[in-house]
């Protein structure tokens, strides 16, 4: 054996006898024991203002979760196999204006096992931090005019106690400005009805929009005096829709720039309404300020919904009867005001600003008599309307390249479908969007529908069904719509059941 062998040898062999050794074989000694698991109690709270009810999300510890209290607190009990995590803070109420929070507050991973200070502070200034680093963070607190936090100990720092009053408005108006976007994002669809961003997907928009404007040096938010300044305001909206439509990037989703002026109008409004209540004292103080003052209260809320669609109706039939309508007991209708029951109203409700929507849109005919059905379908790929800051429509246009599609059972009656030229106007009818007066001035469709409705007759039951995809902003659920797939969409339904006279 070489000399070279010999020793690789005995250092093999030195080295199994240590790790016998360690594991208390050979020599009889024993092993330490390892040191147990001790838990830990770590308290936090959730800052808009206080979030009562709100769900906080440990990120990596498998959907383990807590509830704030009244008072936004909350407190967690490491696990043994969660002692570092992000935090996702949803839902729940804000104790000052009493509406449902509809945003969202991160945290970055942090080590709470060995979290020494205080409270865990989720805000949204940890939200900022959690999306961009620490890198430039001072810069952005600086541009906010917060002061009395640095980037080392932003996840400690509740601006209702340790704020400035002025610090606590801004704080206020910047999640409110990250909820307008969320919300407004979450609201845009795709073509084919499904929604174009998560949640998740919508706040990092929101955040990293903010984050890409006030990263850069000498760009307030707010001035001296704790003044929003519209046109950051406005460079921060406009960074978000451009992302969004990036990330999106579906050409049938159009999100129309006039959502920026009514994100812009809101968070002005709510910015110039929380600085005219106090400028001095805590963000205690602003917040009892405001507790104190229903009346602007009342104004913050109003001017933080978002936009939605809040009725609907069919020709001259209002949204009640057109759903308590049925086959055996239909509406009473002429021809001629068969014609208007291919029109379409909608209300926008919660506008701040003249609004425009692109809405997918089509009507299913079906004529029974006896025991014969005869159906004609009609649908417009993209109608673009125009909505007053009352909420009712003031225009509507089929737009160049838009389809509109048409087929029926009769015989003689071919699938058709007929590409726009050039943007049509459509008449607008009491306020109400007429489908029929495109079918009138394109010679083909006019042609087919003459065909169809010619056939029809005195005690003819029409069940005429409206399906409707807005892009940009949603339907209110409590109007109780139905939901159907048409022309290539999902989107809301409703039926109708007339009967010719």
């Amino acid at each position: 054996m070489s000399r070279y062998q010999t020793i690789k040898h005995s250092v093999l062999a030195i080295a199994i006898g240590s790790l016998i050794t360690a594991c208390g074989g050979g020599g009889g000694g024993s092993s330490s024991p390892s040191t147990p698991f001790t838990p830990k109690t770590v308290s936090g709270v959730a800052v808009d203002f206080y979030l009562k009810d709100s769900t906080v999300t440990f990120d990596d510890c498998n959907g383990v979760s807590t509830i704030t209290g009244a008072q936004g607190t909350f407190s967690f009990t490491t696990l043994a196999n969660c002692t570092s995590s992000a935090l996702t803070v949803r839902g729940g109420t804000d104790i000052v204006t009493g509406q449902a929070f509809t945003g969202t507050l991160k945290v970055k991973k942090t080590d709470l096992q060995n979290f020494a200070s205080g409270k865990l502070v989720a805000s949204p200034l940890t939200s900022l931090e959690y999306y961009l680093g620490s890198a430039d963070l001072q810069t952005i607190l600086n541009n906010l005019g917060i002061t009395s936090v640095t980037a080392a100990n932003i996840s400690t720092f509740d601006p209702v106690t340790t704020g400035t009053a002025k610090e606590m408005a801004a704080v206020f108006v910047l999640q409110q400005l990250a909820t307008q976007i969320e919300d407004s994002l979450q609201a845009v669809s795709k073509g084919d009805g499904s929604a174009a961003l998560t949640q998740d997907a919508a706040t990092k928009i929101a955040f990293e929009s903010i984050v890409s404007i006030l990263k850069n040096q000498n760009t307030a938010l707010f001035n001296a005096n704790g003044d929003l300044q519209t046109t950051v305001l406005a460079n921060i909206v406009d960074s978000a829709v451009s992302t969004a439509e990036t990330v999106i990037a579906d050409p049938s989703t159009a999100i129309d720039t006039s959502v920026t002026d009514q994100i812009q109008t809101n968070i002005t409004t709510v910015s110039d309404i929380v600085q005219s209540v106090t400028a001095n004292g805590t963000g205690a103080d602003l917040q009892s300020a405001l507790v104190a003052d229903q009346a602007k209260l009342n104004e913050i809320k109003e001017n933080l919904k978002t936009p939605v669609y809040s009725d609907f109706s069919l020709g001259h039939y209002s949204l009640a009867d057109i759903k308590a309508s049925t086959a055996a007991a239909p509406l009473n209708i002429d021809l001629g005001g068969l014609q208007a029951a291919l029109s379409a109203k909608f209300k926008l409700d919660n506008t701040k600003s003249e609004l425009t929507d692109t809405i997918k849109l089509g009507f299913k005919v079906v004529a029974t008599r006896g025991s014969l059905t005869e159906n004609m379908d009609i649908s417009i790929s993209n109608l673009r309307i125009t909505f007053n800051t009352a909420g009712d429509i003031i225009s509507a246009t089929v737009p160049k390249d838009a389809v509109i599609t048409l087929q029926s059972s009769l015989k003689g009656i071919q699938q058709t479908e007929f590409v726009m030229l050039n943007d049509k106007p459509l008449e607008i009818q009491a306020g109400a969007v007429s489908l029929y007066s495109i079918i009138s001035n394109t010679p083909t469709l006019q042609g087919y529908y003459n065909q169809y409705f010619n056939q029809l007759a005195v005690g003819d039951v029409i069940a005429t069904t409206a399906y409707v995809l807005p892009i940009t902003y949603v339907i209110d659920p409590s109007l109780g719509l139905g939901t159907g797939t048409f022309g290539g969409f999902a989107g809301a339904s409703v039926t109708g059941y007339l009967k010719l006279n």
